[in-house]
């Protein structure tokens, strides 16, 4: 079967016969081997964040200026540093030193109030809520990226009978000897830290505003009340981009809450521009946006008027080309064209004269897989805008890009590897992401090949999309040479493993991690879904599931989980294999692994409260996969057939339940459709507005019982319908330009 075959017979393609005559998934005959391993409540309660601290980033979108707060029991501490990255290289592994720290105490007659929550301000904007209780009061924090500084709102409240000292102490922990210049020159005010060293000496670090007293300390400053009973009383804790001790006079007096108040407005404003979800539980809806914001506070500009999309805060706080295109996807499926192409800029210009586009340069340099994640990236962006032009600046880079790899490949394609598993792949290269070959992070691995033929299989794509008759003949054999190719050393190298066989990181290796060889059906397509190796990696990743549902071993990790890939590669396949109730219950389980912020690290330990962590305290991919699995489990498009509801939670359409999106853009133009339940009486109502710049084959719409009762009868605009399919819970509907009035019967 070639590629323009299985196209057309895909996974979720839907025929122009009924779906009773024809099902959804004929060829899909994967078991949902996660079935039985995710039966858990659909809550989100984040029951199994690992130990504190727990990091959260603020700062205006798209900002150098960041600050990065890490949150415990009794206290938070916060970082930052001056330099960014518009004087680096691009796309290289160096990042600013976060140099700076600032421990922020606060106290209640001078003890420690160590009950303390943290969450997200307003649920779901960058903006830290914190706050710290104890039967006598409460102290809260606040805390956004302003316009001229990191702003925290202090408000300390007396809920007791008698008065008492509320105390926030900000005591500088990276610096040396003295920081208050009130410890040494008593006609100062106390109420500023400055640098004094490793960096000018009197850059102001922080200063604080509001209090009754400040008392003086040689490395803090203090913001103190004593609040009579009932009491309350607020100052603000200021961290400002650029001041000096000149500047603190006027500073002073600026009014803090306006300019608070502004930066809440900005990003409600950004966030409004998206796409519209709705959904019942609040817990996943935040989870959306606030995961949503935090893509843009990962954009900050590069050198040479580049903006970027960084991989983490402090330890990743760099670009290369795999997170960062997933990005570009998800802000193009989100409603972000133009940020989307910015952000995405940088990597396509990222291009050796010779065709080379893994950045030998870079950060990815030898990591093959970044041409495909690039072209996947561009390759959406064309097909969520239709924007033509777009592709036809594309379309040179993609193929010098599938020429540079077939030089590549024919260096394997010699007598001494006939019957290997490495003929006709690409060289040696880079793995990254737990990928190794014995001991040896470099070898001829599996998901970057996976990817390289499918940055090939695009080039394809888009030569035929602009009726590029001239270049086709070449790069379709380009294209197929290589799948051929992978595809027969997938089946050399695969391991066997009792009734199965599975896809290790590189050919008859077994060890290294499960990253990225899922890659292979969704969405590369290399194998067909009913194929045995796609069965086989999947039962073999899921053998071992911890205890809070994530699957063990798909990072560096060998006994923890990198919640993102079970999100982008798991979770995806699920969807891809029509499994929704498995989908769905792995997005739970990733929500409940994050802090109360929804943030993330990359790895950690599988059980709650593990201290076991490693890479980047907040790290970008968790939060790019939430946003791109919902949207995907809400709309997806399956080759020629747009897909609606595919793994909403069942708990969503309980009575009174309302799922939907509003203004959607997919392969087809935007689309817009809301589900409501009215189970008690035995219906499910939903209305389209279909998309209208393309006709899709098909909308499939799931509508997914609560108690999973098969649907009896259908009506579409008030006429009884008789293709639906009750088994797979889903109506086909053909396509029109009116709005789809469907009425499901149970």
């Amino acid at each position: 079967m070639n590629r323009r075959e299985f196209l057309e017979a895909g996974i979720l393609s839907v025929a122009a016969a009924a779906a009773s005559e024809s099902p959804l998934f004929p060829e899909a005959s994967v078991t949902d081997t996660g079935a039985q391993a995710h039966s858990r409540k659909e809550q989100v309660d984040f029951g199994y964040a690992f130990a504190p601290p727990h990091r959260m980033t603020i700062a205006r979108p798209e900002a150098s200026e960041k600050t990065l707060f890490d949150l415990e029991p009794g206290f938070l501490t916060m970082r930052w540093s001056y330099e960014d990255l518009r004087k680096t290289p691009l796309a290289i592994l160096k990042t600013p030193p976060t140099d700076w720290q600032i421990k922020i105490q606060p106290l209640l007659d001078g003890k420690p109030l160590l009950d303390s929550t943290w969450r997200r301000g307003e649920h779901f904007l960058p903006m830290l809520d914190n706050l710290y209780r104890d039967p006598a009061g409460t102290l809260q924090l606040e805390a956004i990226g302003g316009l001229t500084g990191a702003l925290i709102r202090v408000k300390a409240h007396n809920s007791d009978a008698v008065a008492h000292r509320f105390s926030l102490v900000s005591e500088v922990l990276s610096g040396w000897v003295m920081h208050n210049p009130a410890w040494v020159d008593a006609g100062k005010k106390p109420d500023a830290l400055v640098a004094c060293q490793f960096d000018r000496a009197d850059r102001v670090l922080l200063f604080v505003v509001g209090a009754a007293e400040f008392p003086v300390g040689r490395m803090t400053t203090t913001l103190e009340w004593t609040l009579q009973p009932g009491e309350t009383q607020s100052g603000w804790l200021v961290r400002p981009y650029a001041a000096c001790e000149k500047d603190l006079s006027e500073l002073r007096k600026r009014d803090w809450n306006q300019e608070f108040e502004a930066a809440k407005e900005e990003w409600k404003a950004l966030l409004g521009r998206a796409i519209s979800i709705q959904i019942p539980d609040s817990g996943v809806r935040d989870a959306f946006y606030a995961c949503l914001g935090d893509l843009f506070i990962m954009r900050e500009p590069l050198a040479d008027g580049y903006m970027g999309v960084i991989c983490g805060t402090e330890g990743y706080r760099s670009t290369n080309p795999f997170e960062p295109s997933l990005v570009a996807i998800a802000l193009d499926q989100t409603g972000f064209h133009e940020e989307a192409a910015n952000g995405l800029r940088v990597h396509l210009d990222m291009q050796e004269p010779d065709g080379n586009w893994a950045d030998p340069k870079g950060w990815a340099h030898h990591m093959w897989g970044a041409a495909g994640m690039k072209a996947w990236a561009a390759m959406e962006h064309f097909k969520l805008t239709g924007d033509r032009s777009y592709l036809q600046s594309l379309f040179p880079r993609q193929a010098a890009s599938s020429r540079w790899q077939e030089i590549q490949r024919q260096k394997s394609r010699i007598p001494a590897n006939e019957g290997s598993a490495v003929y006709g792949l690409m060289p040696r290269g880079m793995g990254d992401a737990g990928l190794m070959n014995g001991a040896d992070y470099f070898g001829v691995f599996y998901p970057h090949n996976v990817l390289s033929v499918f940055a090939d299989a695009l080039t394809v794509e888009a030569a035929e999309a602009l009726d590029e008759a001239s270049e086709l003949p070449e790069l379709r054999r380009i294209h197929e040479t290589a799948l051929n190719d992978l595809r027969v050393s997938l089946r050399r190298g695969a391991i066997h493993d009792g009734d199965f066989q599975w896809i290790p990181d590189s050919a008859g290796d077994p060890g290294g991690s499960r990253w990225g060889a899922l890659y292979n059906l969704i969405p590369a397509r290399i194998l067909e879904p009913g194929d045995p190796l796609i069965a086989g990696t999947l039962k073999k990743i899921e053998q071992n599931i911890s205890p809070g549902g994530q699957p063990v071993h798909t990072g560096w990790m060998e006994d923890g989980s990198w919640v993102a890939i079970t999100l982008d590669n798991v979770a995806e396949t699920h969807l891809a294999l029509g499994q929704g109730d498995t989908a769905i219950a792995y997005l739970y389980s990733s929500l409940n692994h994050g802090t109360p912020m929804y943030t993330w690290c990359e790895e950690r330990g599988q059980e709650p409260g593990t201290k076991k962590t490693s890479g980047d305290r907040q790290h970008l991919w968790t939060p790019v996969a939430v946003v791109r699995f919902l949207r995907d489990a809400l709309v997806m498009e399956h080759l020629d057939g747009l897909h609606l509801g595919l793994a909403t939670a069942r708990s969503w359409l309980r009575q009174g339940g309302t799922v939907g999106v509003r203004e959607a853009p997919t392969h087809f133009g935007n689309v817009t459709y809301q589900i409501k339940s009215d189970v008690e009486t035995g219906r499910i109502h939903a209305e389209i507005i279909p998309p209208s710049r393309e006709q899709p084959k098909a909308i499939i719409l799931h509508l997914r019982h609560p108690d999973r009762k098969p649907i009896r009868r259908v009506t579409v605009n008030g006429a009884p319908v008789r293709d639906f399919d009750a088994k797979n819970e889903l109506v086909p509907l053909a396509y029109a330009k009116q709005i789809l009035s469907v009425e499901a019967f149970y």
